[in-house]
């Protein structure tokens, strides 16, 4: 399948999991489902710098201890590729263990941790991903948030920038807002 494909195929996805009309509870099982199926197609959006990758057989998505997405991310990655490597997940509870993710997920629930893990990867080409209110005010790239039913982001386009990312436009267009674009 060309790139291009597997492009739409995963902004298709990402458009039905915020789009899709949902009840949700706050911190619901469905909530945090849907919130692992956004989390899992944001990589096919992203370049990353080529020595964040350079030897890399994996593409690792991490998450904080406290992991709310589970065995739902774990799921969704399973058998997947993204130029060439395989996606894998990682719990990480330590600072020293971000300088090895390619995204950081960051769950509200992860506790005091969660600060020093987000100014730790602010300095890597790390794409972190929270859903905390003040994620983008914190220097995080992407935060998930529930409106009216729905999972929708927000993206921190200057912080991506800063530690030499680039998101898909096709990402910025599905974003609620986009700062520093």
């Amino acid at each position: 399948m060309s790139s291009r494909r597997v492009l739409t195929a995963a902004a298709t996805t990402i458009a039905m999991a915020v789009c899709a009309p949902v009840q949700l509870r706050p911190q619901s099982l469905t909530q945090r489902r849907l919130e692992a199926a956004v989390v899992s197609k944001f990589p096919q959006f992203v370049e990353w710098p080529s020595v964040a990758l350079s030897g890399r057989q994996t593409l690792d998505l991490c998450v904080a201890a406290a992991d709310p997405v589970g065995p739902d991310l774990d799921a969704l990655v399973a058998n997947e590729r993204i130029d060439g490597r395989n996606l894998a997940v990682r719990r990480i509870q330590r600072e020293a263990d971000v300088a090895s993710c390619h995204v950081l997920f960051l769950s509200a629930t992860a506790g005091p941790a969660r600060s020093a893990l987000l100014q730790r990867a602010a300095a890597l080409p790390v794409l972190t991903i929270g859903d905390e209110d003040r994620f983008l005010d914190t220097g995080g790239i992407i935060r998930l948030r529930l409106v009216d039913g729905r999972i929708r982001f927000d993206v921190n386009a200057a912080a991506a920038q800063r530690v030499g990312l680039r998101i898909s436009s096709q990402l910025l267009q599905l974003a609620l807002t986009v700062r520093g674009a």
